[in-house]
């Protein structure tokens, strides 16, 4: 079966070849991804033998792991760590957040020549995947060559779980191959069960981006205030993550909440844009121009007028979470757009409500939780985000209530990191650097 799955795979690989040839975000990193290793990892060879591997396939992901990937650090700082991502946004976020702390390098292609040139190089004693991301070959060769695999903050949408179930011969033995799967609900430790078998090792962890969301210090806050000219008394929505439709809904929001009362709060009222992909930035920004709106960019150092109709656009990954300390108001894309959403508890940090679409899939237990204790504004369309965006805008007390009620839960949810080092230590107290002879 895995040589049929090898054969599929590298056929679907070379069909798109042209386009990872020539689309410059698909090129990132392919020359590693096909296994030629870079320069760093060969020369570090013997100092990192035997590391802990930590994967995350992009942005959201990696932020999910990386107090997990620090914690283990400073725990265990005698051993290698390395990381890999899939996509350029994460290979640039973890290279500026762990790059002092840890090799890091895009994962291979999931062809047995490209898992094995990185398995047999650097001989993990353990390799952690985060969420997700579940190659078949790779847990293959994993098993194969007597390298421990576990997987943390394990997720499975019900739409990946049918998936998952239907063809449940082919995963069954993927999951299988797994020493330990640490995941966030007891729903999903059923759905990995039903799909995995009795054979499978099922650690519940709950979610770690929960415990990764301490709010930014005050003087941090003050300073960000400052160099972009938003003063206390200014009304900030931001908008994170967003996705093509989107920004056109938080524009409309803004215009109305512009000339509300007659514009009687036109210059107290500031939006933020935070394009979820980089390659969108201009378009949101020439997007933003033509309705009208001065464009103030983050890349450029601007800063917004004390007056004046204007959207800042934070075109920089890996800041989002920090302006969510400025916001009153926040909306979570990948929610109108059919995307799934994204973390949608990190604006609770700072007690700030949320408002999203109906696309949450991807956070579908979290989402039902937020909604039950009065904390989310979960929406059936884009025209009912606008509406209850301004009816909070013009109730402080639903603010005040709902961004409470989030940030307890927030705190109450907390505790998987110190569950997840736990899992990470039984699976490292018997666990020596394979040998990795096989061929």
């Amino acid at each position: 079966m895995i040589f049929l799955y090898y054969f599929c795979f590298s056929l679907v690989l070379f069909v798109a070849g042209p386009f990872l040839l020539f689309k410059k975000k698909a090129r990132a990193g392919l020359w590693q991804k096909l296994g030629f290793v870079s320069r760093e990892l060969r020369d570090n060879q013997g100092k990192l033998s035997g590391c802990v591997w930590f994967h995350a396939v992009s942005v959201g992901e990696f932020n999910a792991v990386l107090p997990l990937i620090k914690t283990f650090q400073a725990k265990y700082h005698r051993l290698p760590i390395v990381v890999s991502t899939t996509t350029y946004t994460g290979q640039k976020l973890a290279q500026e957040k762990v790059g002092a702390i840890a090799t890091v390098f895009y994962f291979p292609f999931d062809l047995p020549s490209a898992a094995c040139a990185y398995l047999k190089l650097l001989k993990p004693r353990l390799v952690v995947i985060a969420e997700t991301e579940i190659w078949p070959g790779f847990s293959y060769q994993c098993k194969r060559l007597g390298v421990k695999l576990v997987v943390v903050n394990g997720r499975m949408s019900p739409r990946s779980f049918r998936s998952y179930k239907r063809y449940r011969r082919i995963f069954s033995p993927v999951l299988q191959a797994f020493t330990e799967i640490g995941v966030q609900s007891h729903e999903e430790a059923k759905r990995y069960s039903e799909v995995g078998g009795p054979k499978i090792n099922i650690r519940v962890l709950g979610n770690l981006k929960f415990d990764g969301l301490e709010p930014i210090a005050a003087e941090q806050v003050a300073q960000l205030r400052q160099q972009i000219n938003v003063p206390v008394d200014r009304f900030v929505l931001v908008a994170g993550s967003t996705h093509e439709g989107e920004e056109t809904a938080m524009l409309r929001a803004y215009g109305r909440m512009l000339d509300t009362n007659g514009g009687e709060f036109a210059d107290k009222v500031r939006l933020v844009l935070v394009p979820r992909h980089p390659e969108r930035f201009d378009h949101v920004a020439a997007m933003v121009d033509q309705a009208g709106y001065t464009v103030r960019r983050h890349s450029r150092n601007e800063s917004f007028a004390d007056s004046g109709r204007e959207v800042y656009l934070l075109d920089v990954i890996g800041k989002l979470f920090d302006f969510y300390s400025l916001a009153n108001i926040a909306f979570v894309g990948g929610t109108i757009a059919p995307v799934g959403g994204h973390n949608i508890m990190e604006p609770y940090a700072y007690g700030v409500p949320v408002v999203v679409g109906p696309r949450v899939e991807k956070t579908k237990d979290v989402a039902k939780a937020l909604v039950a204790c009065g904390a989310l504004a979960l929406c059936a369309s884009s025209e009912e985000v606008v509406d209850h965006l301004l009816r909070l805008f013009v109730d402080s007390n639903a603010r005040l209530k709902s961004g409470a009620a989030g940030r307890d839960l927030l705190n109450a949810s907390q505790g998987a990191l110190s569950k997840a080092i736990d899992m990470l230590a039984d699976n490292l107290q018997e666990t020596t650097v394979p040998a990795l002879t096989k061929r």
